[in-house]
């Protein structure tokens, strides 16, 4: 018997009532429909029929499975939304059903991009360059705009001189990069940070930090129980654009579907994965949550990781790439030899490169799985093969893509 699962998908619902027109966006209607496609059948919204998962399911994965790819999904007769908020936790009561995961407020507090700032502190999880280099804005604070630039250039001028040539101010509670606001120099006395203030003041404050030289962007994925358990479901490199928008995930795979990002970076990930994590659970959160890391180049040119950036209290694009990894783990086998002891690649992607994706046969030591592919819009796959290398020459001509934004990072 299918079990009917009721989403909620209010992609970007971090931005209040601005995430409404991101529907229409064809890059969300994507994404949402991946997410779907990680519930099993019966998965619907609440203004949908059930049983309509089907339209992504790839043929090439054999039948659609008849469950949840992860088995904490299986929340029988309740709702799931993206983001638990207050507008989901009333779609999901007059549909008569109780929303699953922790309650709206923990999530704000916990999807408060203070929150993760204060906790990377609190645990010593900020590299020394930028422990006195990123400052954390309350709405007051930005109300005056002149007194505002004034503790914006303040705080700037304590800075060491590098940091400075490029800083961002961001919302704090916002998604793919949405509502940030550049500067160059220490100068915030300029039209673009003045006619953001507002703007962030209402998104409930902003988030001063320099603009640094990324060397990799990275994220780990977790489940967090709610008697406080800790489930590290894998950690991956993310692929973003020229300015910063993630548009996919890469890593490794194991034949028990465990996945890891194949960077140096990865211990220390999971360490401030775990440790942020502990800490939104002793705030009451529970559910699934991702962590975005990057490596950046210190003065030598050294790789450092910033092992905390944001801590996302909902679902992620990233675990929707965990999710259909494990859907594509018996292809991984049969196709590309995946056994006990070995990795393999993978590259999961919203929309094509810009070159395209690669073409691959049934001889070839890689294979390209289409999801869901529509004629008016993104065209999402998996591509995998036998190792890193072999995925950076498969997609070396085809960069990453600056069209797509879509607010679920």
């Amino acid at each position: 018997m299918t079990v009917e699962r009721l989403l909620i998908p209010n992609l970007g619902a971090e931005e209040g009532d601005d995430w409404r027109p991101h529907r229409r966006e064809p890059s969300v209607r994507c994404v949402a429909r991946l997410w779907r496609g990680i519930f099993g059948p019966g998965a619907r919204w609440p203004d949908e029929d059930a049983g309509n998962a089907s339209d992504v399911w790839p043929p090439a994965l054999g039948p659609a499975p008849a469950a949840p790819v992860f088995e904490w999904l299986d929340a029988r007769g309740d709702a799931t939304a993206w983001l638990n908020t207050d507008e989901a936790e009333r779609a999901a009561a007059a549909a008569g059903r109780s929303l699953c995961g922790a309650p709206p407020a923990v999530v704000r507090r916990v999807h408060d991009k203070a929150f993760s700032q204060r906790a990377a502190l609190e645990a010593g999880l900020v590299p020394p360059a930028l422990r006195e280099a990123v400052r954390v804005f309350e709405p007051a604070e930005l109300s005056d705009a002149t007194e505002a630039v004034r503790r914006i250039e303040a705080s700037l001028a304590d800075w060491p001189a590098p940091l400075r040539h490029r800083f961002t101010l961001k919302p704090r509670f916002g998604s793919s990069g949405r509502g940030r606001v550049a500067g160059v120099d220490g100068r915030a006395d300029t039209p673009d940070v003045r006619g953001a203030l507002a703007r962030l003041a209402a998104r409930g404050g902003a988030v001063l930090e320099p603009w640094l030289a990324r060397r990799a962007d990275l994220s780990a994925h977790l489940y967090v129980e709610a008697a406080g358990g800790l489930r590290l479901l894998g950690t991956t490199e993310q692929a973003v654009t020229a300015s910063g928008v993630p548009v996919g995930h890469r890593g490794l795979v194991d034949a028990r579907g465990r996945v890891s990002s194949g960077t140096a970076h990865d211990e220390a990930l999971r360490e401030a994965a775990a440790e942020i994590g502990a800490a939104a659970a002793t705030q009451g959160f529970f559910g699934p949550c991702g962590l975005d890391a990057f490596a950046f180049e210190d003065g030598g040119g050294a790789p450092t990781l910033r092992p905390v950036v944001e801590f996302n209290a909902r679902f992620t694009t990233g675990l929707v790439a965990l999710g259909w990894v494990r859907h594509a783990l018996r292809t991984l086998k049969t196709r590309l030899g995946l056994v006990p002891g070995e990795l393999r690649a993978f590259y999961f992607g919203i929309d094509a490169p810009a070159g395209g994706w690669p073409e691959a046969g049934d001889r070839d030591p890689h294979a390209l799985i289409p999801i869901g592919w529509r004629d008016d819009g993104p065209r999402p796959a998996l591509l995998l093969a036998e190792s890193l290398d072999a995925l950076d020459t498969l997609l070396a001509p085809r960069a990453a893509r600056d069209r797509i934004r879509p607010p679920c990072a």
